[in-house]
């Protein structure tokens, strides 16, 4: 049952409000931490495939586990499993700063730490997306996801730029301790969310309650058709955002803290798009905002792939940013809105491993053709690829949802 019904507003909800406190940590923390993995790598290694390949790895998770993980959620309590994701993620980037400071990390364990960081990232994820449907009328939920984003826009801004500094004039480590103090803050503000029971069930076998999630998935016919164009427009992405920081990093020369303040300047499109995101869905309907952010978010990867001036290419990421979170809330808020709420993690779950279906092949391909194809060819061909999903779009279901 969702109990904000009778609450009136979405903060007088105390699940929300602690939802919310607790994103906060974890939205610094993991702007910090995803911008510095690759970094960190790439002041080791200075090799594009070796970051290519981190970003693949990272993608594991939901491609090869998502589906297990959203039928598994769907049986727990989600708040205990949310706070012990959060302190495996902090106890691993602890253990793995205090290993590279002192010169004992060793480059294949950026890659199972990499996974294992992401496994946890997207269990809490997943739990939090149950816990705010659970508690937030129907009417409040686009406004809800647009909050909870925001906070990770809000701090896209300063994250990368602090991951920069500390790369760049302190210790390499506090590129993970940082995060893994945030973690643990994370976890601790989920204690003022009730441990909520998880709903009772006639069936505990996984096939059965797997079926039940990948029927209602294709019942829904405008989420399943998006689910696919987001494969596209994901693949593109990930390609694309590898293929610019290392342009930006290697090719333009720039350094992390300036990588840093370009990052942060981006992040400030995504705070304007989570603060509008409900306006312009009024204005277009959600199905009509999806479709353009795909289109220009491709007409980014363009621009991104030709410009050499440091103050174009920050404009550009600034309006990328902007349409990307605004294509990303209304997905995510769709999914949440025309789901059941016993449904909510095996679909989230199914869902999850689609979307990131592209994403390890194309990274791997860019980093196999980055020797023999230019830079700016692959980021070509990852603009044509959200174009198509934009088209995918405009000829399906999804384009005529309010």
């Amino acid at each position: 049952m969702q109990q904000a019904g009778q609450g009136g507003g979405l903060w007088q909800q105390p699940v929300f409000v602690g939802l919310f406190a607790s994103t906060l940590f974890l939205a610094l923390g993991s702007q910090i931490y995803q911008l510095a993995l690759p970094l960190i790598l790439y002041e080791l290694t200075h090799s594009l495939n070796a970051m290519s390949q981190l970003r693949a790895v990272e993608f594991l998770p939901n491609l090869l586990l998502a589906v297990f993980i959203g039928v598994w959620v769907d049986r727990v309590c989600r708040r205990r499993w949310a706070q012990r994701s959060l302190l495996a993620m902090a106890l691993l980037l602890g253990v793995a700063g205090g290993l590279l400071a002192q010169g004992w990390l060793p480059l294949w364990g950026f890659y199972p730490l990499a996974f294992v960081m992401m496994l946890c990232n997207y269990i809490t994820a997943i739990c939090r997306f149950g816990l705010v449907k659970h508690s937030v009328p129907q009417a409040l939920l686009m406004p809800a996801t647009s909050y909870l984003n925001t906070l990770f826009n809000l701090f896209a801004v300063t994250g990368p730029m602090l991951s920069g500094l500390l790369i760049a004039f302190a210790s390499l480590a506090w590129g993970m301790w940082l995060p893994a103090l945030l973690f643990v803050l994370s976890s601790l503000a989920l204690l003022r969310v009730p441990a909520m029971p998880p709903l009772a069930a006639s069936e505990r076998h996984f096939a059965t309650e797997l079926a039940a999630g990948w029927a209602a998935l294709r019942a829904n016919r405008p989420l399943w058709q998006l689910a696919w164009a987001v494969v596209l427009a994901n693949g593109a992405s990930g390609v694309a955002e590898v293929l610019q920081l290392f342009r930006l990093r290697d090719s333009l020369g720039l350094s992390p803290a300036q990588l840093g303040v370009l990052y942060g300047v981006a992040g400030i499109g995504g705070i304007a798009a989570g603060l509008s995101v409900t306006w312009l869905r009024q204005r277009l309907g959600l199905g009509r905002v999806v479709m353009l952010a795909f289109a220009l978010e491709g007409l980014g990867m363009v621009a991104m792939a030709m410009l050499q001036q440091v103050w174009l290419l920050g404009l550009v990421m600034l309006a990328s940013s902007f349409v990307v979170v605004c294509g990303n809330v209304c997905v995510w808020s769709y999914r949440q809105e025309s789901t059941p709420l016993a449904l909510i993690g095996r679909v989230s779950g199914i869902t999850g491993s689609l979307f990131k279906l592209l994403m390890p092949l194309g990274l791997w391909l860019s980093g196999a053709l980055a020797g023999s194809w230019p830079l700016s060819q692959l980021m070509l061909a990852a603009a044509l690829l959200s174009v198509l999903a934009a088209l995918c779009c405009r000829l399906g279901a999804v384009y005529r949802v309010a």
